[in-house]
């Protein structure tokens, strides 16, 4: 199953009712779909946290950062 984003309030699709997206499942589909790019992977899951902002309403950065970013660079999709 592809856990996608639903708009605009950018849950999860596919999780339970209230998961935000990127979901873990979706972050380790994401690194799968990247894998040997990881800057390519943090420039696009950036380029979606200011529409996810804006159509979500989420104002609070660090929320944003852990949210889209934080992950991307740790190693880690979950």
């Amino acid at each position: 199953m592809v856990h996608t984003p639903h708009r605009p309030s950018w849950m999860c699709a596919a999780c339970p009712v209230d998961t935000p997206w990127p979901c873990p499942p979706a972050r380790i589909q994401l690194a799968e779909a990247y894998a040997g790019e990881p800057i390519a992977l943090s420039v696009d899951i950036g380029e979606m946290l200011p529409m996810a902002a804006e159509e979500a309403g989420v104002t609070d950065p660090a929320e944003l950062y852990e949210r889209f970013v934080s992950w991307t660079w740790n190693g880690s999709a979950t």
